[in-house]
């Protein structure tokens, strides 16, 4: 997959410019969840029938992290842009345009995007969800799109998907990740929530700390968790803890205890990688520990 990076100094023209016309999905795709890959697979359906490339457009900001929407301090990603371009090629997409979400970018009328960033990528065929907006206010659908075009353009609209009669969306799965529902968000994402980062080799009470890749990703509220985790080559199913050091505080911290993989380089800064499975409940604990404690008690009674 081809990933092509779009800001208003580099606007689109021939050099970046698909040579045979495209079939174009649209959407932030954060967490690319099952609704984004049923927009990503019409699209996909689509460009297989006429023998076009695949290509996806997506953001590397949320507009409220530019604008300061609301409560922007609490706003949280699912995905990083590294671990989203992943997904969309796991998609078997073609091409990838990632565009500079700025205030300048989001000022654009309608017309402009759809010259510069439909017409101008050589897109025939647009493919977006129900409610994706485009252009200055963030209020034109996508139906209006193909009369901007001057008719160039077909537009294919794809209704909501939904779950347990809601439906599947970003924010809803980002409550569910910053609740602690692990199991239901990896449901409705069609794959395991994932937090990268790097594990510092310092201990505190007999667990690691992993430096997460990116602080603005939502994590899972204080407890533990089970997840398969990846070190330097490495992988175990093992607890995973989770931290909140203050009230408030939205930086949790991550813990893990390293002391479960063996033969790991004693060096900073290795690479973790973890797939959150599910929430480990307290009862949960307690049953494992009085089991612990019923073993030691066994042992001692042998000796």
């Amino acid at each position: 997959m081809k990933v092509i990076y779009l800001n208003q100094n580099a606007q689109p023209n021939q050099t970046i410019a698909s040579a045979k016309p495209i079939v174009l999905a649209l959407g932030f795709f954060d967490g690319v969840h099952k609704g984004h890959q049923k927009v990503i697979g019409t699209a996909r359906r689509i460009a297989r029938e006429k023998r076009y490339p695949l290509a996806v457009m997506t953001f590397n900001r949320h507009a409220s992290r530019v604008f300061h929407h609301g409560d922007v301090d609490g706003f949280r990603y699912l995905t990083t842009l590294k671990q989203k371009i992943e997904l969309v090629q796991a998609t078997q997409a073609d091409i990838l345009y990632v565009i500079d979400f700025t205030k300048q970018f989001a000022a654009l009328p309608p017309e402009t995007f759809v010259q510069r960033y439909v017409l101008g990528l050589n897109a025939k065929v647009v493919v977006a969800g129900f409610d994706y907006t485009f252009g200055k206010g963030g209020t034109t659908t996508i139906d209006a799109l193909s009369k901007m075009s001057g008719g160039k353009v077909k537009t294919v609209t794809v209704h909501k998907l939904t779950s347990g009669q809601q439906k599947i969306s970003s924010t809803r799965i980002r409550h569910l990740v910053r609740d602690g529902d692990i199991f239901e968000a990896n449901q409705l994402l069609g794959h395991p929530y994932e937090t990268t980062g790097k594990l510092i080799h310092a201990e505190t009470n007999g667990l690691s700390i992993v430096n997460p890749s990116s602080r603005l990703q939502q994590l899972p509220k204080s407890g533990r968790y089970q997840c398969e985790v990846r070190i330097a080559g490495s992988t175990a199913e093992i607890p995973v803890k989770v931290e909140y050091p203050g009230d408030g505080d939205q930086s949790g911290v991550i813990y893990i205890d390293r002391r479960r993989f063996q033969n790991l380089p004693h060096i900073n800064s290795l690479p973790v990688k973890i797939e959150w499975q599910k929430q480990v409940r307290p009862q949960m604990i307690a049953r494992e520990q009085l089991s612990l404690n019923n073993q030691k008690s066994v042992t001692q009674a042998t000796y």
